[in-house]
């Protein structure tokens, strides 16, 4: 009977231990993305699989920056090696970015959204990290489809002139 009590005992501990880890991941990334002041921030987090990483901010203005971490297996973003990335955009470019980004944003109901979609005991499921405007959402486990969101700024994404940082 002793040793079911301890088994429970250990088994809690280290179920308390994952959470905080997780929940701490989350945090951080949270705190990370919410320190850019940016009209729009746009992350992938790894995985175990061949999920792109990267992470994209606009200032709002002219500058864009892209640093991939692992590449795109699939579409117009495959090009990209990893690396760190800048691109620059006329204020007219600048502009309709803006009004696709706000448009997709608005259809999507993404400023009512809830500011994380997870479930820290659920493992191997990268994270995606979107901020416009202010408004964050990690999208993680069991969160809203943001798919034709995120496409949107992919598709955005490919069609600037990046140059690579040496």
């Amino acid at each position: 009977m002793s040793g079911k009590i301890g088994l429970w005992i250990v088994a809690i501990a280290l179920t308390s231990c994952l959470n905080r880890e997780s929940i701490s991941a989350v945090e951080t990334n949270t705190q990370k993305s919410s320190s850019f002041d940016l009209p729009v921030y746009f992350e992938k987090t790894a995985c175990f699989g061949r999920c792109p990483v990267f992470a994209f901010e606009w200032d709002g203005k002219e500058l864009l920056s892209l640093n991939v971490k692992q590449p795109f297996y699939q579409g117009d973003m495959t090009r990209f090696a990893p690396g760190k990335y800048n691109a620059k955009m006329s204020p007219s470019e600048a502009r309709i970015f803006n009004k696709k980004i706000l448009t997709s944003a608005e259809a999507a109901s993404f400023f009512t959204l809830d500011s994380i979609y997870d479930n820290p005991m659920v493992t191997d499921l990268p994270s995606t990290i979107l901020a416009i405007k202010g408004h964050q959402v990690v999208n993680r486990f069991k969160g809203p489809d943001l798919k034709a969101l995120y496409s949107q700024i992919e598709e955005q994404m490919a069609t600037f002139q990046w140059l690579l940082q040496e």
